[in-house]
């Protein structure tokens, strides 16, 4: 199992302890099913033995590899007639082939829907900070294009949302170096895996043309765990993006102040989870390269600048939100982990 790098107290803005809840991740079952030819054996991320259910799932959702497992509730029999007893659980990545077998079922991780998620805060009120962490995909094809990241930007104040500046750390794959195709890409020095920091603004009514400004990127490698954090300085009216890659401690950083910027707010009361461009057109045909793996954020912290009794209220009936809890300050909101994406799903 890929181990991920908790935040100890020092990196907590503010320092809040919070207390577990649940229902946490409400999972898909699909009863009597189970995964029992060899073809899918490639697909397998490990096995386990004499877990419950419940340790299962709690299993599986720390792995962004899983995207759903089988639990063995007497007997199954497998591929060269392998017997599996109560109490036996096999993880998978992908979408495997699955076929009836009264002894066990299977378990879906859930996803978000369009793979988006966002967060507004009470009208008057804004957030002051976000941080969240994410682990750098393992990319199954060279042909897809994958940004995912957490933005903040104006929601309630602003009547139309692709007016919005966006403040957005930004994880993205390019299988080509120095592509060119847009502002983005035109950031990316490097092929494979990359982020920064980026700040995003769709313009005005008159002028709808994208403009995108970005910091430094860094390349990061498959299993990287990055954490993410987006910070306001209320007395400068500026932002400071800082990314770090908390297995070698390199990081980037992305001052932006839109204090001057004519039409801004400069206060941003939505947080947003994304993942988006999955697809890549190559000689004028749309080519589709699914991850055979779940993608999510974990560990998010977000801050509004003024206690809002009812903050996040509603996200632990979501079932791909993992324990999202309020301080007892009523201004910090703790998510465990937001499924943003998973292949069995396919919620594009």
């Amino acid at each position: 199992m890929i181990t991920e790098k908790k935040l100890v107290s020092s990196e907590l803005d503010p320092l809040v302890i919070f207390a577990p809840e649940e229902p946490g991740l409400q999972w898909q079952k699909i009863s009597g099913m189970a995964v029992l030819d060899e073809a899918s054996l490639s697909l397998e991320v490990c096995r386990m033995q004499c877990m419950t259910l419940a340790e299962a799932k709690a299993f599986a959702a720390t792995d962004d590899r899983i995207t759903f497992f089988f639990y063995v509730k007497h007997y199954a029999i497998m591929y060269h007639h392998h017997v599996l007893h109560a109490g036996d659980v096999i993880f998978f990545s992908g979408a495997p082939a699955l076929h009836a077998e009264p002894g066990a079922d299977c378990f879906e991780k859930p996803a978000a829907p369009d793979s988006k998620l966002s967060i507004t805060a009470a009208p008057g009120n804004n957030w002051i900070s976000i941080q969240a962490q994410v682990q750098v995909p393992f990319l199954n094809s060279d042909k897809a294009h994958a940004y995912l990241w957490p933005c903040l930007r104006p929601g309630q104040d602003n009547s139309a949302e692709w007016m919005d500046g966006g403040l957005q750390a930004v994880l993205s794959y390019s299988p080509v170096q120095n592509t060119g195709i847009n502002a983005v890409d035109k950031l990316n020095a490097h092929g494979g895996w990359w982020v920064c920091g980026q700040y995003v603004h769709a313009g005005g009514r008159q002028k709808p043309a994208q403009a995108c400004f970005g910091g430094p990127s860094m390349p990061v490698s498959p299993g990287d765990i990055l954490s993410c954090r987006i910070v306001y300085d209320v007395a400068t009216r500026s932002w400071l993006q800082t990314i770090t890659n908390t297995m070698n401690k390199n990081s980037v950083s992305f001052p932006v102040s839109v204090k001057h910027k004519h039409g801004q707010t400069h206060e941003k009361n939505t947080v947003s989870f994304c993942l988006e461009k999955l697809t890549q057109a190559y000689h004028g045909q749309a080519e589709h390269s699914h991850l055979y793996q779940c993608l999510s954020l974990f560990n998010v912290i977000a801050k509004a600048r003024y206690p809002q009794n009812n903050l996040g209220h509603g996200l632990n009936n979501l079932p791909h939100v993992d324990h999202a809890s309020l301080s007892d300050d009523q201004t910090s909101l703790h998510i465990a982990r937001i499924i943003l994406y998973s292949p069995m799903l396919d919620v594009r």
